[in-house]
């Protein structure tokens, strides 16, 4: 074993190749024929470190504060999640008609309360929405929603000239009738 960057690997030595991998992780995911998956939880598993990293990184900046520095600091976080919670709901708005316009179904957002909808961030979740989506399209009526009224009902249509004969054209300048 040893021991570099702090990160325990282990080095197998199979013919002429040197392997290192670390002992810590996670285990691999299952392998996949076009390797989408494991990409995948890759990219889940390093956007949780970085997560990580970020808060950690942000407690030890507001520890080393005075207190101005955390009073001015508190006010803009209040200020961020403020404006991002009337924007928010905006974006979850806006997310909830794409998702339903490419699904095919109709969704009230009037009615809907979009803070649902909004991660921890103040930006639209997007998996959640598409849940939502998703439970109406499973519910959505199959087929047509109104039936189509061809025939019922009196459709009167404009006169097109360009086909009038001379007489019929005479009559309607005259604004008297014609069959």
């Amino acid at each position: 074993m040893s021991f570099r960057n702090g990160i325990n690997l282990t080095e197998t030595v199979p013919g002429d190749q040197t392997e290192t991998e670390p002992s810590g992780s996670q285990p691999a995911p299952p392998p996949s024929d076009s390797g989408e998956e494991k990409w995948k939880a890759l990219s889940r598993e390093n956007e949780r470190k970085w997560k990580a990293a970020s808060r950690e990184l942000e407690e030890l900046r507001k520890a080393q504060m005075s207190d101005q520095e955390k009073a001015l600091d508190d006010a803009r976080t209040e200020a961020r999640k403020e404006t991002m919670s009337e924007v928010g709901a905006r974006l979850a708005k806006a997310e909830i008609r794409v998702q339903a316009s490419k699904a095919g179904v109709e969704v009230p957002t009037d009615y809907l309360d979009l803070s649902q909808f909004l991660g921890d961030d103040g930006e639209a979740n997007t998996e959640k929405v598409g849940a939502f989506i998703a439970s109406l399209k499973q519910n959505a009526p199959k087929g047509e929603t109104f039936p189509q009224l061809n025939g019922v009902g009196h459709h009167q249509s404009g006169n097109d000239i360009t086909s009038m004969d001379p007489t019929e054209l005479a009559d309607l300048i005259a604004g008297k009738s014609f069959i």
